[in-house]
């Protein structure tokens, strides 16, 4: 069954009532991380999750994705204190359980995330839109930490998946795989390896699990096959 959903803050903005106007019953949110009422818990926890629930709900809204994470470029890159981040994952996913949130939103893009070159480009009808230029990062610096190869970044995945998978699987929370935005490797020296459709394929093989699931983004997935 296919619901419709918009990409919703964890407050409440105009674009709220938008969305009840357009007939969207379902939202994909994110954590609260910036809720004064978090008094020492962190957004993944318990109580502050419950209260991002109660507030979608208060807006006529089912919460059905989070799409935001806690820290886990240490776990990206396989550096100690990986196992501290996947712990605040776990707890996360044990939360949405408890909340019957029922998918998970992640992606595996180290030490940056999404990347655009120019967040105002003029497009159809005078409208303004984000773009990536590559030629314009041939000679961009190296990260801080440094190259890593995409065959790391794989183990480090794999590393992560054998321990978040068998709690998902308990608390029947899917995860959904986010592709690299956009889909090129490598950038600034950093290898990005959900970037194909073969590579996706080689993500479900990975670590087998009803839960282990893919975002299917339309602008990312038509890149990687135009």
């Amino acid at each position: 069954m296919i619901k419709i959903a918009e990409f919703l803050p964890p407050t409440q903005t105009p674009l709220w009532k938008l969305a009840k106007q357009a007939g969207i019953d379902y939202a994909v949110g994110g954590l609260p991380f910036d809720d004064p009422q978090n008094a020492g818990d962190a957004p993944w926890d318990y109580l502050p999750l419950l209260r991002t629930k109660q507030r979608y709900e208060s807006g006529g809204f089912e919460l059905a994705v989070i799409e935001s994470r806690p820290p886990l470029n240490q776990a990206k890159r396989g550096l100690p204190g990986r196992d501290e981040e996947i712990a605040t994952v776990i707890t996360l996913i044990e939360n949405m359980g408890r909340l019957n949130i029922p998918v998970w939103c992640y992606e595996w893009m180290t030490d940056f995330n999404w990347l655009r070159t120019n967040t105002s480009t003029l497009s159809r009808g005078g409208s303004l839109v984000t773009s990536f230029d590559s030629s314009l990062m041939a000679h961009a610096p190296g990260t801080e930490l440094g190259p890593i190869s995409e065959e790391e970044l794989w183990e480090n995945l794999e590393y992560f998946l054998r321990k978040v998978l068998p709690v998902a699987e308990e608390w029947n929370v899917k995860l959904a795989m986010h592709p690299d935005d956009p889909p090129l490797s490598p950038i600034r020296g950093v290898g990005r390896i959900m970037r194909s459709v073969e590579n996706f394929q080689r993500l479900v093989d990975l670590v087998p699990s009803p839960m282990n699931g893919i975002t299917l983004c339309q602008g990312n997935f038509a890149l990687m096959t135009d």
